[in-house]
């Protein structure tokens, strides 16, 4: 899989977790509650890789999200 220029550093996993928090708007408040804990334990995956904390990996993709949105 060729990697986007314009997304430096960013994973399957960080484009997985970026996409759901897209689309939070647009969910129930039991389906946040859902995609919460799934972001979770990605981020508890993730976590081994390079970051501090789980609540770190989170930031940071909401982070990113946010920058997308702000964007387009």
């Amino acid at each position: 899989m060729e990697r986007d220029n314009r997304t430096p550093d960013i994973e399957e996993i960080d484009i997985l977790a970026i996409g759901l928090l897209l689309t939070a708007p647009m969910m129930s408040e039991y389906e946040m509650r859902c995609i919460v804990c799934k972001l979770k334990k990605i981020a508890r995956k993730k976590k081994m890789a390079n970051y501090k904390s789980v609540n770190e990996i989170l930031d940071d993709w909401a982070s990113r999200a946010y920058q997308l949105t702000m964007k387009y």
